[in-house]
């Protein structure tokens, strides 16, 4: 993708639409733009392939809001967060697809992964420090996600949908467990 980027960038460049100072920051933001497509298209395969479209925005709905505010886990590469990205929504889709969960242990999945969360709280990674204003914001942003879902969890308790429960329990199982782990490996350094 950073190849690409480059040549179009430097394309625009080269067209002159663009000056020499800002040929890093249009190469940055196709770089960004062009992953961001790529992830998507790929994700929306993913659930036309399996027949969970729902599910998937679903998924996604809770799950970059928390992982946008939470950070934990980053990978070195585009590929590894792009194959482990992936793998965390292929994995959770096949999941609630071929397997039921009753009601009362979803629930409880669910909570014992959104208090640990909570215990965690924000993880921040060492290429993208937070000042103290942005971690006030991210931390309002979660407890706001997090209410959000707490409040789906009731509705979805409600109308009995088991489905939509488990997904969001395995949602907030794989969130606390990227904090989690970014919480170890951060230490560390």
């Amino acid at each position: 993708m950073e190849h690409l980027a480059k040549k179009l960038a430097d394309y625009i460049y080269e067209k002159e639409i663009i000056t020499k100072e800002l040929v890093e920051i249009y190469q940055y933001g196709f770089q960004c733009f062009l992953e961001l497509s790529a992830s998507t298209i790929c994700s929306i395969i993913i659930a036309l392939f399996l027949g969970m479209l729902p599910e998937c925005l679903f998924f996604f709905l809770l799950f970059i809001p928390m992982r946008s505010y939470g950070g934990g886990l980053h990978m070195k590469t585009y590929s590894a967060c792009f194959i482990g990205s992936c793998f965390i929504l292929t994995s959770s889709l096949l999941t609630v697809k071929y397997l039921t969960i009753p009601i009362p242990i979803s629930f409880a999945l669910y909570l014992f992964a959104a208090i640990l969360t909570l215990i965690i709280g924000p993880v921040n990674h060492p290429n993208r420090e937070v000042d103290a204003q942005e971690n006030c914001t991210f931390i309002k942003r979660t407890y706001f996600t997090m209410l959000i879902s707490f409040l789906l969890a009731l509705f979805f308790i409600f109308t009995q949908n088991t489905r939509y429960l488990f997904l969001q329990a395995i949602v907030f199982v794989f969130i606390s467990a990227t904090s989690l782990i970014g919480r170890l490996i951060h230490k560390q350094n």
